[in-house]
């Protein structure tokens, strides 16, 4: 029970924080639903945020590998060494995210053209793109920062920075899409610059709390202490891996949204979108639990307590496939529903409902691979759960997709039985990794 109070405690806050990040991307479905042609906006808007992603792994593997090496120091009670991991984590990070949003301001245009979308989806999704990516590097110091207090096993501080940041992101959306209290209607664009900005908020709240010594974890930014080699290397070394995990989720994204725009077009995609969007009510406990496991194995590992290490991420394990259960449940039993909350469209309403009613059912796996992936990240162990969730994802859910789809003619049905069908070979395969305990090995 005072396992689980830990865990709970932990978790918690991590759901809050993933619930009001859903809401808010439910808000700015739900507005650019209702905002002109909703085939060109959610469209627009799910490929611009595809690009997104895919610049985000390297900077999320690097800061996997700090989360890993901080919990660590943590449970040791080496808090100095801690923090020094923590500050070159950023400033390794702010100097790759400079360049990235550069690129992306000026050559954004590239990614929508490649997957074969419409002339109006290809102005839209840039028109997003620049307005999220002028704010990159703040968005990169905010999950710097998130992430290194939750490895330092605070996950509350995130969560009411994260209430202000998509507060003021819901309120600049309803503003700028639509052009209200005397603003311009930006469209999409003001999506994305609503986006982008609450990044700038999060990141000046932050500083804030930074001057006032608030933060677990302290931060001198204009240092001149070198970056350290040797903590560098660690990062890489256990980031590499969970990057490459990372850019294969992106590649994913990709080619799935080259799959679908290629057997239903815009209506399939935005159709997609929208089951995605209400699906992710149910992704918040299994995000929220997932750090929890991280946090709880880095630092009982510190302990040397390798039983608690394991207990602790079973017992997440546990309540996440719970609470995605229940989740997934109200996808099963009212997918209409959750799909009328984001457009009046009748033909995406009744695609988007076969989405939610199918992968409704596998809430629960998917909830128990969060876990059990993120308990072993916690640890250092990055390869492995990079290996079961590369193959799951390029050699086992697109092949089941393509041959669905296409030999056996269920089109856009058939992407979607892929995606079922994968999650739970991907679950089991995760779990007996977990249970042969190699994770409990690695050296940080």
């Amino acid at each position: 029970m005072q396992l689980r109070k830990i865990v709970l405690r932990l978790a918690i806050p991590a759901v809050i924080s993933n619930l009001l990040y859903t809401f808010q991307n439910i808000v700015d479905t739900i507005m650019l639903g209702h905002y002109g042609n909703p085939k060109i906006s959610l469209s627009a808007v799910g490929i611009g945020s595809i690009l997104y992603f895919l610049m985000f792994p390297l900077i999320m593997g690097v800061t996997t590998g700090g989360i890993a090496i901080i919990a660590r120091r943590w449970g040791e009670k080496n808090y100095k060494e801690a923090e020094r991991t923590f500050e070159n984590l950023y400033t390794l990070l702010i100097l790759i995210s400079i360049p990235i949003a550069i690129f992306a301001v000026f050559y954004g245009w590239l990614l929508p053209t490649a997957l074969g979308a419409e002339a109006d989806v290809v102005k839209e999704a840039y028109r997003y793109i620049m307005g999220v990516f002028l704010f990159y590097p703040f968005a990169v110091f905010q999950v710097v920062y998130h992430s290194s207090l939750r490895a330092a096993g605070d996950t509350r501080t995130p969560m009411f920075i994260d209430l202000f940041a998509n507060s003021w992101n819901v309120f600049w959306n309803y503003t700028l899409i639509f052009g209200h209290f005397g603003f311009p209607e930006l469209g999409v664009m003001g999506a994305g610059i609503a986006t982008g900005s609450s990044y700038l908020l999060g990141t000046f709240i932050y500083l804030i709390l930074l001057h006032g010594k608030k933060l677990r974890l302290s931060l001198n930014i204009l240092s001149r202490e070198k970056i350290r080699v040797e903590i560098v290397k660690k990062l890489f070394k256990i980031g590499i891996p969970a990057g490459i995990e990372r850019g294969m989720w992106s590649l994913t994204s990709f080619l799935y949204a080259f799959l679908i725009l290629s057997v239903s077009g815009s209506l399939g995609y935005s159709s997609f979108q929208v089951g995605l969007k209400a699906e992710s009510l149910a992704y918040m406990p299994g995000f929220g639990f997932s750090i929890a496991a991280t946090t709880l194995v880095g630092q009982y590992l510190g302990e040397k307590n390798l039983k608690k290490a394991k207990k602790a991420t079973i017992e997440a394990a546990k309540m996440c496939a719970l609470f995605m259960g229940i989740t997934g449940g109200m996808m099963v039993l009212i997918p209409t529903y959750l799909a009328g909350i984001f457009t009046d469209d009748p033909q995406i309403i009744h695609l988007a409902s076969i989405y939610l009613f199918l992968m409704g059912f596998t809430e629960p796996a998917l909830g128990a691979l969060f876990t059990l992936a993120g308990g072993m990240r916690g640890a250092g162990y990055t390869t492995m759960p990079m290996i079961i969730n590369l193959t799951g994802l390029f050699g086992i859910r697109l092949g089941l997709a393509t041959v669905f789809a296409y030999l056996f003619g269920f089109g856009l049905v058939g992407v979607w039985l892929g995606m079922f069908f994968e999650t739970f070979i991907r679950a089991i395969w995760m779990y007996v990794e977990f249970r042969r305990g190699r994770w409990a090995a690695v050296k940080v």
